[in-house]
């Protein structure tokens, strides 16, 4: 019994390792001007969705 446990535990450790390994091995990357756009999009959309107002004009151009 004790052993079957000690294998599921580390069958458990390798398959979370896997995993992470996966997710982790090539991330997007995006231009700083990219990153800040899309930044203020979401952080628009975020305010839009639960009725708060922003204190900005459009962004757009900058």
């Amino acid at each position: 019994m004790f052993l079957l446990f000690v294998l599921l535990s580390i069958g458990a450790a390798v398959a979370l390792y896997a995993a992470i390994r996966d997710e982790t091995r090539d991330p997007p990357t995006m231009s700083r001007d990219e990153a800040e756009r899309r930044a203020r999009d979401e952080g628009m959309r975020y305010n839009e969705a639960r009725g708060r107002e922003t204190d900005r004009a459009d962004d757009r151009d900058w």
